[in-house]
């Protein structure tokens, strides 16, 4: 299932469209548009990682995958309320929720509920997730304009990789 992989691009590209008409920082350069896009990308792709995370606790067959989704649940919420006050403060208008890919993606793994299939197909879009986010919050510390921005950046990095450390060793023990 290549999807995972074509998801994380339509995102980036869909927030990256969408970013001008919904920035409003107060510097109106396209590095004030980079930040709010960041903003709106961390929040949509915080929204489908709740989201996925409630999945795994009906439709998992194991306690690795169950756990992971417990611990994005909990992670996702706190990081996402600092990035919605945030982009209050910012005047950034974010989107209300997941991108259409996103709960495509995940109805396309529900079809596979209470199988080993669900766990694999969710642990790998999960990897696929964390690895793009990563990418992303390097690329806003180190070229990001608005210092709040960025430093949301570097709390929210060490959550992010440790998600993406926690699904890789599941990915192993399966």
């Amino acid at each position: 299932m290549r999807m995972g992989h074509r998801i994380t691009a339509v995102a980036a590209v869909l927030a990256m469209a969408a970013a001008p008409a919904g920035v409003a920082l107060a510097q109106t350069d396209t590095e004030a548009e980079k930040d709010g896009s960041f903003l709106m990308m961390a929040h949509q792709g915080g929204l489908g990682e709740i989201a996925m995370g409630k999945d795994v606790k009906k439709n998992a067959t194991t306690s690795c995958v169950k756990t992971i989704g417990e611990v994005l649940v909990k992670d996702h919420t706190r990081l996402d309320k600092k990035i919605v006050e945030l982009a209050k403060r910012l005047r950034v208008t974010l989107p209300d929720g997941a991108m259409a890919e996103q709960r495509k993606e995940l109805r396309s793994i529900q079809k596979k509920a209470h199988t080993r299939d669900y766990d694999r197909l969710w642990l790998k879009a999960a990897a696929t997730g964390h690895v793009q986010a990563l990418k992303m919050i390097d690329e806003e510390i180190s070229h990001g304009k608005n210092a709040e921005v960025r430093e949301a950046a570097r709390l929210a990095r060490p959550v992010v990789a440790d998600h993406l450390k926690r699904v890789q060793v599941c990915q192993r023990q399966r």
